[in-house]
């Protein structure tokens, strides 16, 4: 798994489609952002190609804690569901996802949970990649 996090608005979306020099139709976009994209699309990889980029992993994440009470189970679920697609060299699953950690600490309990769940879950995400990107300003850095 190759996972891109940087600040929202900062590129990582471009650097993506520059890097692996994609063009529309060559490989499966998931995003976040979009209302009707749903966990359930990237729950399972039967949906995925050759490329799968999965945008605004933080959108999914809110999703999971607020539907599921197990939400961690279903989010290792997940991970070893990406990283056994990759193992069997069926493709590569690109994670973008922005960075939510260096901003005020929200007042909603929710919101809360979910900044402290996307913590978690990024820190699982990134053990488990062969690759990570820090994409500020347009310009990335190699982490991993």
């Amino acid at each position: 798994m190759h996972v891109v996090v940087g600040g929202a608005f900062n590129g990582k979306r471009k650097w993506v489609k520059e890097h692996y020099r994609l063009q529309s139709g060559a490989c499966k976009w998931f995003c976040g952002y979009v209302k009707k994209t749903k966990v359930s699309e990237i729950y399972e990889t039967e949906h995925f190609q050759k490329i799968t980029v999965i945008e605004g992993i933080e959108q999914y994440i809110f999703h999971l804690i607020d539907q599921s009470s197990d939400w961690q189970k279903k989010w290792e679920k997940m991970i070893f569901s990406w990283h056994e697609w990759e193992v069997k060299k069926r493709g590569t699953v690109i994670i973008i996802a922005n960075d939510m950690t260096k901003g005020v600490v929200p007042i909603d309990p929710l919101e809360r949970k979910w900044r402290d769940a996307c913590g978690s879950c990024l820190q699982q995400l990134i053990a488990k990649a062969g690759r990570v990107d820090m994409i500020w300003y347009g310009i990335s850095e190699r982490l991993k």
